[in-house]
């Protein structure tokens, strides 16, 4: 495989309210959309055989602005999509400690009440993961993600405990690349916004 670049969505209302998104299908807003606008001309000039993206709007919204600079067709896969946290959807942080201070304390690093737990996370990113390398070896593939997801693969690529994900920043509209050689998976860059500086 080439470059594999992972993108989390732009950002959207709910993000800059602090609320956990989870499966709720939120749109961009108009920040998040002159985000992506910059991702678009940021690939411009990068090579791409194929784009990936969650099938939940804020992640589509960003691969089409990736699929219009490069005149590629997106591919969805549902795997992809972000993390089930069950009953803390549309909840603030601030909500959350006060409606589960004991999930909160405990490191939140067994899944979510009502939502995946860790163990069906690891599962579908592994599995999501399987089915891209299997069918793109030496391309340059472009994954339009979630938070929760990507922290999970980079663990995954990286031979990294699951547990320790939280210890990653993923911003919106950030590009993590990494390559592969003999030696395995490497990460190239993480989190980059450089981007949206432009």
């Amino acid at each position: 495989m080439g470059n594999i670049y992972i993108v989390r969505h732009g950002v959207t209302n709910y993000n800059q309210e602090n609320r956990f998104q989870g499966q709720l299908d939120i749109p961009l807003n108009d920040e998040g959309l002159a985000q992506v606008a910059k991702l678009g001309n940021y690939f411009q000039k990068r090579p791409v055989d194929v784009i990936y993206s969650s099938d939940l709007k804020r992640a589509y919204q960003t691969a089409e602005a990736i699929a219009r600079a490069k005149d590629l067709q997106i591919r969805i896969l549902p795997g992809l999509r972000e993390v089930n946290v069950g009953k803390l959807e549309g909840m603030t942080w601030a909500e959350v400690k006060e409606n589960y201070p004991n999930w909160v304390k405990s490191g939140h690093n067994h899944g979510y009440p009502g939502g995946e737990t860790r163990l069906d996370i690891e599962n579908r990113v592994k599995n999501t993961w399987e089915y891209i390398a299997k069918r793109h070896s030496n391309e340059n593939v472009v994954l339009v993600s979630h938070g929760g997801i990507i922290k999970s693969l980079i663990c995954l690529l990286l031979g990294i405990n699951n547990e320790n994900r939280s210890r990653f920043v993923i911003d919106n509209s950030s590009v993590t690349r990494i390559i592969y050689n003999d030696s395995g998976y490497k990460v190239k860059s993480l989190n980059s916004l450089e981007h949206l500086e432009c």
